[in-house]
């Protein structure tokens, strides 16, 4: 599983302080107005936390509180007075999902307000994702080189046929007979999420929620007037892309909690094929709607390949381990050599992130120490001829996870005593 992409969370956004732009009437109190600042100079308050573990909790709390203050003051927004002379509102925002240091104005006063609305939204989602990214990275890694492959050949010819795997919600940290934790240090690289699995594919379907809502019911009818310049995250089609990547990080939790608990590789196959599969379905949204974008992150890019690619690339590898189970030796190499031509796919695309480098080198160096134990033991008892390609393909990929529906909060209609 690769470091999550946790680039959306850098939005950021100048103060604006809503007293002093909007005169408060019978219909919005002045109270109202300062309990609407005071909530947006909250929320982006803790924008330099953004790397902290321990206030990733609080800095959603606050995008949280936010959301629903601009709803209520967007309803009003027929009733507003402007005390500016300009007639109407600015916000500023960057946008990460574009990749570039500006800051976007958004003008004008009805049109200004549903975009902050927008904005606020796509920020909500992205801090929601930043809880999982922040408790993947403080999860411990699992150790790469020889020695995760020597296991005895009994268990390796005796693996786990007929596992099954539910995902990780809701799994309360099953136990095994004897009381041991139903989880190991599996083979392949990468953290070890044990019982942080069931949250943190929880808290990225969550994201994947919130996404959906601003994809359908709040970004759209921002379209019309949007200005030839304007920030990613004000588009559904962006909105829709990052849909598909949370559900793929859920799913590629979901797959390497199975692969922590020993499922069988099949299984564990079909799940890493899944997320692929949503990968791929974020990448061709993307394409689809090209024409939307000025610019695209390189970095979003990047890792949506680098992510089907990791993928496909673990489906080969389990494959791989379930002919070598099978003493055919000979599919087994062709396997990783398929899994080794993905990865390559991806190579590039790594290079956008230390971290994610780091991790395509692990996978990389891991796979072809599987791969030289493989051939060493077809030299020595197999004997066995290394087709070009692995005969058997691989199952289809099975997505068990969806996004958990964002339910709106509402408050008190602003302005009411």
């Amino acid at each position: 599983m690769l470091p999550l992409f946790d680039f959306a969370g850098e939005l950021e956004t100048e103060p604006f302080v809503f007293e002093d732009e909007i005169k408060s009437n019978e219909s919005l109190s002045l109270e109202a107005l300062r309990t609407v600042s005071t909530a947006r100079r909250d929320m982006r308050s803790t924008r330099g936390e953004i790397r902290d573990p321990a206030k990733a909790s609080e800095r959603t709390r606050a995008c949280e509180a936010y959301v629903p203050l601009i709803e209520s003051l967007c309803s009003k927004k027929d009733n507003l007075q402007i005390s500016n002379r300009s007639g109407g509102l600015k916000f500023k925002w960057s946008s990460p999902l574009e990749g570039g240091d500006v800051m976007y104005k958004l003008k004008g006063l009805d049109r200004a307000l549903e975009q902050e609305r927008g904005m606020a939204w796509m920020l909500l989602a992205a801090r929601i994702r930043d809880e999982a990214a922040l408790a993947v990275d403080q999860c411990p890694r699992a150790p790469v080189g020889p020695e995760r492959h020597d296991d005895d050949d009994a268990e390796a010819t005796g693996r786990r046929h007929g596992g099954g795997v539910e995902t990780p919600i809701g799994d309360k940290g099953a136990k095994r007979q004897g009381g041991e934790p139903d989880t190991h240090t599996p083979r392949s690289p990468g953290p070890v999420l044990g019982d942080a699995a069931p949250a943190v594919a929880t808290t990225l379907r969550r994201a994947a929620g919130v996404y959906k809502h601003a994809s359908t019911q709040v970004l759209p009818s921002l379209v019309p007037e949007l200005d030839a310049e304007r920030p990613n995250e004000l588009l559904p089609s962006m909105a829709e892309c990052m849909y598909c990547v949370c559900l793929a990080e859920a799913q590629a939790a979901t797959a390497r909690r199975a692969e922590e608990r020993g499922t069988n590789g099949d299984l564990v196959a079909k799940l890493h094929l899944g997320a692929h599969d949503l990968y791929k379905r974020a990448d061709a949204i993307l394409n689809e709607n090209i024409r939307d974008f000025n610019r695209i992150s390189r970095k979003l890019q990047a890792y949506i390949l680098l992510g089907a690619s990791v993928h496909r690339a673990r489906a080969y590898r389990c494959a791989a381990e379930e002919a070598f189970a099978a003493s055919d030796i000979g599919e087994a190499i062709a396997c990783c050599d398929a899994a080794n031509k993905h990865l390559a796919r991806g190579r590039d695309a790594a290079g956008e992130s230390d971290r994610w480098q780091a991790a395509a080198l692990e996978e990389s160096e891991a796979l072809m120490n599987l791969r030289k134990k493989y051939v060493t033991e077809n030299e020595v008892v197999y004997f066995e001829r290394v087709p070009d390609r692995p005969a058997k393909k691989l199952p289809e990929g099975k997505v068990i996870v969806s996004e958990i529906e964002h339910v709106p909060v509402v408050v008190e209609a602003l302005g009411v005593e």
